[in-house]
């Protein structure tokens, strides 16, 4: 059978990924992702249902799994189907975005890799997607192929948002940029408290001073994927520089970016986000280049 006959999908199944992707640009203009299940009939036809979103963390360019929610959705169909031939759908969303496979997506679709074949499944909110199919051991072979082919939709329903998938989505999608910024300021004060951190030594560790920068990070990566507003990505930046100035830990400034928001965006396009710190003054930074410090972890 051909291989663009091969897959196919309900429009109520179709349409509950799209509401999925739907919900996560609604809610936090986030990407979204899932299982599936594929399930051959007696002609060889796979119907790919069982659509479920599980514990996971997203941004506006990344979505990441829970390892042991994938377990335990892989065993609870394995038990309702009890069908050796039945392969699992990774599926996710690119909201606005073109549907293509990202450098993440190809190693997650690396992740899967069996002795057989694999199926992942990238959408966008206009319906646009990529369906492929990865062989891993093509004609008995140690030769791996990927072909992006067509899913048959049938089509009878429309694209239906329930209150229960809000609640869901609630429950169970953590949006890793909020996240980080409220992690970050309680880590600091824990490392404070708990390790009992002498004044103005954290930011001379590399492992504190990675901190930092991978907030930054998280900040950026909001702000550029219009997840906040620039006025929020501003107060975000000068929150994060009064928690450190309140615990007298920081030899660092955070420097803010000037000028509009298109001329922000295109500064940090080119810029790394460890460059957005300064030392304080010129003792400081005589002092920390004195050490023996390894800075070259961000490279």
């Amino acid at each position: 059978m051909e291989l663009d006959k091969l897959f196919c999908i309900t429009e109520k199944d179709w349409y509950k990924i799209i509401s999925w992707a739907q919900i996560a640009y609604d809610k936090d203009k986030n990407e979204i992702s899932g299982l599936a299940t594929a399930v051959p009939n007696k002609d060889g036809i796979y119907t790919i249902s069982d659509i479920e979103i599980l514990k996971q963390e997203n941004t506006g360019t990344n979505t990441e799994l829970d390892g042991d929610s994938v377990t335990e959705y892989k065993m609870k169909h394995a038990m309702i189907h009890k069908n050796p031939n039945m392969k699992y759908v990774w599926w996710h969303s690119h909201h606005t975005m073109e549907a293509f496979w990202s450098g993440t997506d190809e190693k997650e679709i690396e992740a899967w890799k069996n002795e057989s074949f694999s199926l992942a499944l990238v959408v966008n909110l206009k319906q646009e997607y990529k369906f492929r199919v990865s062989l891993w051991k093509a004609s008995g072979l140690d030769i791996e192929t990927h072909y992006d082919t067509t899913l048959n939709i049938i089509r009878k329903d429309g694209i239906n948002i329930t209150d229960e998938m809000k609640a869901q989505y609630k429950l169970l999608c953590e949006d890793q940029s909020t996240a980080y910024v409220r992690t970050w300021h309680n880590r600091v004060q824990g490392n404070l408290w708990n390790n009992q951190i002498h004044d103005k030594i954290a930011l001379k560790d590399k492992t504190s001073y990675k901190e930092v920068c991978e907030g930054l990070e998280q900040v950026i990566d909001k702000f550029m994927d219009g997840g906040i507003t620039l006025p929020k990505f501003k107060h975000t930046l000068k929150s994060m520089q009064n928690t450190l100035d309140g615990h007298k830990i920081s030899d660092y400034k955070i420097v803010i970016p000037k000028g509009n928001k298109g001329e922000i965006i295109e500064k940090l396009q080119y810029i790394f986000p460890h460059e957005l710190l300064e030392y304080k003054d010129e003792m400081h930074k005589r002092e920390y280049e004195s050490q023996d410090y390894d800075n070259d972890w961000y490279y």
